[in-house]
């Protein structure tokens, strides 16, 4: 969801510290996108804090983003440690309420696979017709 929410962006040991005021450009229950202004690495460690109601969390970076060619800012996606709306929003989208943590892959129906087409297909791996 597309909000900006005002943050401050500390990195945690064992990473080179930094820290900045920035804004969210985009948030979720598992994260959010930031503009900074430096690059960090992938799997550093980072506290959020200011966020609304005053909490403060722990995320990584999850991913790393030049925006533009002058090196300038950077688009930074972070993972947090503990999903949910730690954001703030009054009206979370009806999606939010299931996490990639506590969501159960899908169950594969046994029958499907008797079913056309998938009966046109074997268990034992890729066929070639015309090929011996």
């Amino acid at each position: 969801m597309r909000v900006e929410i005002p943050v401050r962006v500390t990195t945690l040991p064992p990473a080179s510290p930094f820290s900045e005021d920035a804004r969210t450009i985009v948030v979720n229950p598992l994260g959010c996108g930031i503009q900074l202004s430096c690059a960090l690495p992938i799997q550093t460690p980072v506290h959020l804090d200011g966020l609304p109601g005053g909490v403060g969390v722990k995320a990584r970076v999850a991913n790393c983003l030049p925006l533009g060619a002058g090196g300038k800012a950077f688009l930074v996606g972070l993972a947090l440690e503990t999903p949910g709306n730690v954001w703030g929003l009054q009206a979370p989208p009806a999606d939010w309420g299931t996490t990639a943590a506590s969501a159960a892959p899908p169950q594969e129906d046994p029958l499907k696979k008797k079913n056309w087409p998938y009966s046109l297909f074997s268990s034992k791996g890729e066929a070639h017709p015309g090929r011996r």
